[in-house]
């Protein structure tokens, strides 16, 4: 019985730490990609992009020179982005403070008992599991996008095309707004992951502080007792 609790209890803990690519997407749980404003913002830039370019009545000369613009601010934008994200990832895991990451820990440990006071107990993934994760999301975004960019790039560069003029209209158009929607959602996402910095900054502040406040008050409770003590002092003398 001893063991089969013991492997029950493993089980359930890498439950909660999956890995790799798989464990990023369940960590971040992909369903939260519906729920975020920035994607709907993305996709409604793409399709006011495509929809431009259909009814817009462009030649073929003047949204291939389009597209070669937007790819080369794309692959500007997306390599400068991946680096910002890899560089606010290494900050949170290897330059995270040990007691935040603790707090956080424990926070999520004693959550589900204090809400279901112990019946039907469920321990989720942690504040810190979410948020690397939110940065891990990110940056296979962008490297997404980067290889989207690159691959028309290329076929541009190589100047390959279909026969039929309006398969390469209908090519380019979807592609297009594709690139669109990928730059402007790699941007948002820069923004998530900026409130997100700020979050744990201020969880790490918050935590300081209390510290900070339990310490002045210990302080503080000692002068008193010490005032008080050369008082009763003196009414002895």
């Amino acid at each position: 019985m001893g063991r089969k609790k013991k492997k029950e209890e493993l089980s359930e803990i890498e439950l909660l730490h999956p890995y790799g690519l798989k464990g990023l997407l369940i960590v971040y749980d992909f369903r939260n990609v519906w729920k975020n404003p920035s994607f709907y913002l993305a996709t409604i830039a793409g399709f006011l992009t495509f929809t431009s370019i259909v009814f817009g009545g462009y030649s073929s000369e003047k949204l291939l020179e389009l597209i070669g613009k937007i790819v080369d601010t794309g692959l500007s934008l997306d390599g400068g982005l991946i680096g910002l994200s890899l560089a606010g990832l290494t900050l949170i895991v290897t330059f995270g403070s040990e007691k935040l990451l603790k707090s956080i820990v424990m926070l999520n440990v004693r959550r589900p008992f204090e809400k279901d006071c112990l019946k039907n107990t469920k321990i989720g993934f942690s504040g810190y599991q979410t948020a690397v994760s939110k940065f891990g999301f990110a940056v296979f975004v962008q490297v997404v996008s980067l290889i989207v960019l690159f691959f028309y790039n290329l076929v541009y560069k190589l100047e390959l095309s279909f026969d039929d003029q309006r398969l390469n209209t209908c090519f380019n158009s979807f592609y297009l707004s594709l690139a669109v929607f990928l730059i402007i959602y790699s941007l948002f996402l820069v923004v998530q992951m900026t409130v997100n910095i700020f979050t744990i900054s201020q969880m790490n502040h918050s935590l300081y502080f209390s510290e900070c406040i339990e310490v002045f008050i210990a302080e503080i409770k000692k002068k008193d007792d010490s005032i008080t003590n050369q008082g009763s002092r003196k009414d002895d003398g």
